[in-house]
């Protein structure tokens, strides 16, 4: 625990160290490009361990390292200021919305740089976000089953919106309304309009809805630890073939689950086929086994199937098969774009339906749940995993920073615009009481996040019933 903790916080740190630092250098260069006088560049907060002068800046380390700040002569409006040319508020407006632009900017070019060189070396796509929006397995008594969802149906639109492939439903469940979740599906010749009541506090997915892909073979790629799988010997590479019980059998993926969703405490029978090849490093179990299809001895397990957080399970989870994706430089910067677009444009739209009340507010996460992912992604092992989340987090960040809200960088740019239509400058007590306004707003924002964060680990209606 204690070095699970160690990890988390370490973690915590080198994410918003970097992603911080990043946005902090891009007001630092885009002020020393124009001229503007920095007086200090800080990497990191607090008492400073360590500085030297240059250039008229005074470069420091400080002691606390999640992340830096920039103070440029003449930046707010408190300061003692002698309107020299290279004071921040002398300079023309055009130039101090290019400061202003630049720590975002920034952000988001560090998200860009580290998805395109996932591009580049190759990023592992599941085939299922490919395929036709087809339902597979669906839990017994899940909200799915209960609206009427049934393995087989072809999901064809989510509220209004076309939706083709599984990756298409996923984004259209994420972001539609919590109120408004209306799936029409084709089953057989005709088509099915369904009205889904997604769980409160979350947002809609197909796990927490209760129904999921189908793929071509049941392959186990990892078995929890102490489950009924693990304790009746079911192994990771192991094939499940069939499953028998009392008064029905399946074959294939989609029965098998099914089967299992419906047999709470009911002793089942397995037909696996147990590997005799070696997985390579690297290589998933649905790939190496497409070499072989026929290696193995065929054996029967019994297992019961046991009820955990609402779903019955016996506790495995099957190889998703997967493409590898892999593009050249230019290739990879234009994916790399497109995507971080896609998702910058989805978070502006889960914002403004936080704001309109059809979203949940437990989708916004803040410190506490950054630390906690940021520590989940460096246990991985797996650099990729982890710059891909800080990548992320850089993205969320610039997001975030254009915001119009005053002391934020949006709020700067906002303001500017306001003049720019005015034509002149606001007074100086009234931008005063804009970034009181402003510093009361965000002080309120971090109070509700970690609120919100803690509220996902810990139940406040047991404690304060």
């Amino acid at each position: 625990m204690i070095l699970t903790t160690v990890q988390t916080v370490l973690a915590f740190v080198v994410v918003l160290g970097i992603t911080i630092t990043i946005h902090e250098f891009g007001h630092f260069a885009m002020a020393k490009l124009l001229k503007i006088r920095v007086l200090v560049f800080s990497v990191g907060f607090g008492p400073r361990l360590a500085s030297f002068t240059r250039g008229g800046t005074e470069y420091c380390i400080s002691l606390l390292p999640v992340g830096g700040y920039v103070k440029m002569a003449g930046e707010t409006f408190d300061e003692d200021r002698q309107g020299a040319p290279e004071e921040f508020l002398s300079h023309p407006k055009w130039h101090r919305l290019l400061v202003a632009v630049a720590g975002p900017l920034m952000n988001i070019m560090l998200a860009v740089a580290i998805l395109t060189s996932s591009y580049m070396e190759g990023i592992w796509i599941p085939k299922y976000h490919k395929e036709p929006a087809i339902i597979g397995p669906v839990m017994v008594d899940s909200i799915a089953y209960r609206s009427g969802l049934r393995t087989g149906d072809r999901v064809i639109s989510v509220r209004g919106s076309q939706v083709r492939t599984w990756e298409d439903l996923e984004i259209a469940l994420a972001t539609v309304p919590k109120d408004a979740l209306d799936v029409v599906v084709q089953r057989g010749p005709g088509q099915l309009r369904v009205h889904l009541e997604p769980p409160s506090g979350s947002t809609a997915d197909p796990a927490s809805l209760g129904f999921r892909f189908s793929i071509a073979r049941t392959i186990v790629a990892v078995v929890d630890p102490r489950s009924p799988a693990e304790r009746a010997g079911l192994k990771e590479g192991d094939e499940i073939l069939a499953v028998e019980g009392p008064n029905r059998s399946g074959r294939g993926f989609d029965q098998i689950l099914n089967i299992i969703s419906e047999s709470k405490g009911i002793a089942l029978r397995f037909e696996i086929r147990r590997p005799s090849v070696v997985r390579k490093p690297g290589e998933n179990w649905e790939s190496r086994l497409a070499e072989l299809p026929s290696a193995g001895a065929t054996h029967y397990l019994t297992i019961t199937p046991l009820e955990d957080q609402g779903r019955v399970v016996i506790g495995f989870k099957p190889e998703v098969p997967t493409d590898l994706e892999k593009f050249r430089l230019v290739g990879a910067i234009g994916q790399s774009i497109r995507r971080n677009f896609e998702m910058s444009a989805l978070t502006f739209k889960i914002i403004g339906r936080i704001f309109k009340g059809t979203a949940s507010v437990r989708t916004i996460s803040g410190p506490l749940e950054i630390a906690r992912i940021s520590g989940s992604a460096a246990r991985t092992g797996s650099a990729r995993v982890f710059f891909g989340f800080l990548g992320l987090v850089s993205l969320q960040l610039g997001v975030f920073n254009l915001l119009p809200i005053p002391i934020l960088d949006g709020g700067v740019i906002a303001l500017l615009f306001v003049e720019a239509i005015l034509g002149r400058d606001l007074s100086l007590g009234l931008k005063e009481k804009i970034v009181q306004v402003g510093f009361v707003f965000l002080i309120l924002l971090m109070g509700f996040v970690v609120f919100n964060d803690l509220s996902k680990i810990v139940d406040f209606d047991k404690i304060f019933r």
